[in-house]
């Protein structure tokens, strides 16, 4: 899961599109697999190691941003 507030403002080489991204890659994947590793984490305790840093590192992941119009995923950020 990738964190945003909100949309960012692009500018689409592809199609030239300007306005509001959508964000893509915000599903609840990483964090299903965060709930099994912390389930299985008591009967295996080295996860209590690694949950941590997979927990933050699913907080600071920035999201994709991309063109609604032309779905291209690495537009100009404004």
């Amino acid at each position: 899961m990738a964190f945003t507030l909100w949309p960012k403002t692009i500018k689409c080489p592809n199609c030239f599109y300007e306005g509001k991204a959508e964000v893509e890659g915000t599903g609840c994947g990483s964090w299903l697999l965060l709930l099994v590793m912390l389930i299985v984490s008591f009967n295996f305790t080295p996860l209590f190691i690694v949950i941590p840093f997979m927990f933050f590192w699913l907080l600071l992941k920035p999201a994709k941003q991309i063109c609604p119009r032309c779905k291209y995923p690495y537009p100009i950020l404004k």
